[in-house]
């Protein structure tokens, strides 16, 4: 009887441990390595088969195809280059990096995804940049910007409005629009510090 359950119980064991101890997956191929262990020299496709015409077509399908992609993308990030020069053109005192945050800032507030901002959308957009102006002016100045009348502004009629919004001092902006020029600069610097130096700032 003791030697029935000490099989049991030796067999329990073997059992419980077979896939602990199961064979370890060998990931490489036997043919991919000689009879001493070294690896065998891979033949290339080249060498395995000859280039056929159509084979060769096909590859010059694929270089001019990247070649062309590579050429459109090109073009497509210097359109973007040149809109936003446009752009800085007609805001004088304005630089790319301003537009580019308030570019974002427009995307960000337009919780329509119509392209335009309502009221409530442009004050968040102020309080945002840290605009302290009363209600009363922000209203009278987003009807003033609303040139059809529908209660939105549109991305350019945005633009106009923040740059416009504070009367210039000496011929340079001031008030809001200075306002968006430090923000800009402000995220731009803390973009470029590295992990470590915004720590340093006390930036986390």
């Amino acid at each position: 009887m003791g030697h029935q359950i000490s099989s049991i119980f030796s067999g329990l064991a073997r059992f419980f441990e077979y896939p602990v101890k199961r064979k370890p997956i060998c990931f490489y191929r036997q043919e991919d390595f000689t009879a001493t262990g070294e690896p065998n020299k891979k033949i290339t496709d080249s060498q395995k088969h000859p280039m056929t015409d159509y084979d060769k077509l096909v590859d010059q399908f694929y270089k001019r195809l990247a070649e062309q992609r590579q050429y459109n993308q090109e073009m497509k990030d210097q359109d973007r280059r040149w809109s936003v020069q446009k752009v800085v053109k007609r805001f004088p005192g304005w630089n790319e990096v301003t537009i580019a945050n308030l570019h974002s800032l427009f995307l960000l507030f337009d919780d329509h995804s119509n392209g335009m901002l309502g009221f409530d959308d442009f004050c968040a957009v102020l309080e945002s940049l840290g605009d302290e102006t009363i209600m009363e002016i922000r209203k009278e100045k987003f009807t003033a910007a609303d040139s059809d009348n529908d209660g939105w502004i549109t991305y350019d009629e945005f633009l106009s409005l923040v740059y416009n919004f504070s009367p210039q001092e000496n011929g340079q902006i001031s008030g809001l629009a200075l306002l968006c020029n430090e923000v800009a600069e402000n995220i731009q610097f803390v973009s470029n510090l590295t992990v470590g130096e915004q720590l340093e700032y006390g930036l986390f």
